[in-house]
């Protein structure tokens, strides 16, 4: 070990010394040491003395009262080691002297005993070593010196001392990045002192960096003798943005009258791209974080760039970011869809980065419920098919009504077991998917069995519904109640037999869910999805019970910009020079709303090309084949489902005459024995499983007018009624058909083949 070496300070010091000064003290040091130990050897063998014992007891007594009257102040530190160093000599001195006296006559190790003890105090050197000298070392003397290479933390050191010359010493150097010169430290004053105020310029000059770049700050739990110093001339100062952010919250955000009175910052946390800050109401106080109100504090013009998280009842994190979090996702992979023991697929990316994470279906609760909102173009197709993508790959059945006539979700068609087109089609599947729920519950009742087990015996079913708004608003009341009826029903009882259901609608407003709250919260019950929509408050989005308590939001705007939409409205770019937010949501998942993004997918020529990769090429999961002889009782249709033959009808009642195999419902006339088609709807109408909707059924009247007007125009010779919907445009299309169908009753008309009709007398 060098005199250097032995020389290092244990403790914050400020003596800085040459390195021969630091020399001839160890030196002296061992020197008395040496003398020390031949007179403990030589001592105790002359005669006996009253003053040997007094002056060897009084040195170790009288060290043990010194060092334990310095043990009684509890803010010590570091001091209390040194002291404890500097005592060491001492006490054990005196312990072999006083040993060497007591031993009568002559032994060998009381020659031993104080050699070994002059060597090893020669070698620690205590006294000197704690002193804590330091060894000054100039920028000139190292360059000087070619053998000895400098470090970058030892220039530092050397540049502050240099620069200052106070006494002051820069320890714990730390720079932040290999690459770059930005680093942090801690400036220690003398002992007694505290760190001297220094001017920016002073700062920057002692480093050479610019003004501005380099900070001292308090230390939390440190006194004014330690400070710590923070430069960074190549990379923002994110700890001072966020100690802005601290001012600027209490002035602007907690202050009276502000946009969140009370509401109090506890902490913060800097990370490269963005500052996350814990709050909390006043005791007995619920939290209320007013988004636009805080976005407008922190002069935000996007308000994605603030996303807010609470407890629901007094905590919440604040998330500030210097960019949209989502501006960039990548693509899904086979992975991030494939289920794990938990029901969980991963879909898209959290605004923190994490995964963003649904579940198929809950062991503990069996299949689940959901609802998707979104006006167009706001993503949930590439939502949906993600999901659908999940359900193949995962096992999983997947049913799907496309009621805007399968233009919704064109890549799931032919890859799921059922693609439902149109209003009609739809409203069947729904049938077949009653006619299963019911199959199932019967077997598990019989089995004794209360919940659903994943593939024992049957596999999940899940059911995607897209658009479905205009087919819980159609014309067609028949449609609408039937419709409602089966959506609910599943909803409520489906989950325990494994049939699971999804709502995709423009928005959660009743009016785009048939006015059936019903389904609305049943929905809610499950995953909901929040994408882009035309509603800018959650009470208006229908939110209430879902979104945790305190929570608000601002609609997800159509484009975001790198530098902010005003920027981009000033500078006059066009609209299209924005980043679409499409796949940006607000997840709401037990009880706890997360912003995210689904992955990434490329449209190409109106279809997703990734998606429909991911899909795979393994046919589609399927019904086991007693549930398959239940979906075909329910609904004819399910055994020629994929040739869509009532994609294009207009009236549930034309889709029920015609089915294959199909019968009329109670107090149905029974088609013409003339062959034809039963386009005639049934009076009073039934649903196939013989439950009516509604008290006595919908009441299919007839327009004033319609059936005169039909009547006139079958008089010039037989019409399709495609014909007589296009000479009748003031008329619903299904009111036509409806008439159409009186008038067969009435016997004053008769259909000739599908979809033709004369008068019943030609």
């Amino acid at each position: 070990m060098s005199t250097i070496d032995q020389a290092a300070p244990t403790a914050d010091t400020t003596k800085s010394l040459p390195g021969h000064v630091i020399y001839r003290r160890v030196l002296a040091e061992r020197t008395s040491y040496a003398l020390a130990a031949a007179g403990m050897a030589v001592g105790p063998q002359l005669d006996d003395s009253a003053w040997s014992y007094l002056a060897s007891g009084g040195i170790g007594l009288g060290t043990l009262a010194w060092l334990y009257a310095k043990t009684k102040d509890p803010d010590q530190g570091l001091g209390m080691l040194t002291r404890a160093q500097r005592a060491i000599p001492f006490l054990t001195a005196a312990g072999t002297y006083v040993a060497n006296l007591i031993t009568p006559g002559f032994n060998w190790w009381e020659v031993v005993a104080p050699a070994a003890w002059a060597s090893l105090m020669g070698w620690m050197a205590p006294l000197t070593r704690s002193a804590g000298l330091v060894l000054e070392l100039s920028e000139q003397q190292a360059l000087a010196d070619p053998a000895r290479e400098l470090t970058y933390t030892e220039f530092l050191a050397a540049k502050w001392q240099q620069a200052t010359g106070d006494g002051t010493r820069l320890v714990s150097i730390t720079p932040f990045r290999a690459d770059r010169p930005d680093f942090e430290a801690v400036v220690v004053a003398q002992a007694g002192k505290a760190v001297p105020t220094f001017t920016e310029v002073q700062l920057a000059a002692a480093f050479d960096f610019p003004v501005g770049t380099v900070k001292i700050r308090p230390i939390q739990g440190s006194g004014p003798g330690r400070m710590r110093l923070v430069a960074r001339p190549t990379s923002e100062d994110i700890e001072a943005v966020a100690e802005g952010i601290r001012g600027l919250w209490e002035i602007a955000v907690a202050a009276p009258g502000k946009a969140a009175p009370g509401v109090e910052l506890l902490d913060y946390r800097s990370e490269p791209h963005r500052i996350v800050l814990l709050v909390a109401s006043p005791l007995g106080k619920e939290i209320h974080l007013p988004h636009t109100a805080i976005c407008s504090a922190f002069g935000i013009d996007d308000p994605s760039r603030l996303v807010i998280e609470t407890d629901g009842i007094r905590q919440g994190v604040v998330s500030i970011y210097k960019t949209n979090p989502l501006m960039k996702v990548r693509k899904a992979t086979v992975e991030d869809l494939t289920m794990d023991a938990k029901g969980r697929v991963t879909i898209g990316v959290c605004h923190d980065g994490k995964p963003a994470r649904m579940r198929l279906w809950d062991p503990s609760q069996g299949a689940l419920r959901g609802i998707t909102a979104g006006v167009t173009g706001a993503g949930k197709s590439v939502l949906q098919n993600l999901i659908l993508a999940a359900e193949k790959r995962s096992g999983v059945v997947s049913w799907v009504g496309d009621v805007q006539g399968g233009m919704s979700l064109p890549e799931a068609e032919g890859r799921v077991d059922w693609f439902a087109k149109g209003p009609v089609e739809t409203l069947l599947m729904l049938t077949a998917a009653h006619a299963v729920m019911k199959y199932r519950e019967r077997i598990s009742n019989e089995m004794g069995r209360g919940d659903f087990a994943l593939n024992r015996p049957w596999p999940l079913i899940n059911i995607t519904l897209d658009e479905i708004n205009r087919l819980l608003s159609h014309p067609d009341e028949a449609m609408r109640k039937a419709t409602a009826y089966l959506i609910a029903d599943i909803q409520k009882t489906g989950r325990k037999v494994g049939i699971g259901i999804r709502l995709a609608v423009q928005s959660l407003h009743l009016k785009d869910l048939g006015d059936d709250d019903a389904i609305r919260q049943q929905g809610k019950v499950g995953a909901l999805f929040l994408m882009r929509t035309a509603s800018s408050s959650t009470k208006e989005m229908g939110l209430d019970g879902i979104a945790p308590a305190g929570f608000q939001m601002e609609n997800i705007p159509a484009r975001i910009y790198e530098n902010g939409q005003i920027e981009a409205l000033f500078s006059g770019k066009d609209d299209e020079d924005g980043e679409s937010t499409a796949g940006m949501a607000y997840m709401f998942l037990d009880g706890r709303a997360k912003f995210m993004r689904t992955f990434f997918a490329e449209k190409v020529d109106g279809v997703y090309p990734d998606l429909i990769a991911l899909y795979g090429d393994e046919p589609a999961n399927g019904l086991t084949e007693g549930e398959a002889k239940a979906a075909q009782a329910g609904a004819a249709i399910y055994g020629v489902r994929h040739t869509n033959p009532y994609a294009d009808c207009d009236t549930l009642a034309q889709a029920f005459s015609d089915a294959p195999g199909s019968t009329p419902a109670a107090g149905a006339p029974a088609p013409d024995a003339d062959g034809g088609d039963g386009d005639e709807a049934p009076a009073p109408f039934e649903a196939p499983f013989g439950i009516p909707f509604g008290d006595g059924g919908p009441d299919i009247g007839e327009e004033p007018g319609l059936q005169d007007q039909i009547l006139d125009l079958l008089a010039d010779g037989p019409k399709s009624l495609k014909q007589l919907r296009e000479a009748l445009p003031s008329f619903q299309p299904s009111s036509v058909s409806n008439a159409c169908t009186q008038l067969k009753s009435k016997g004053l008309a008769k259909s000739l083949k599908r979809g033709h009709w004369q008068l019943a007398d030609s």
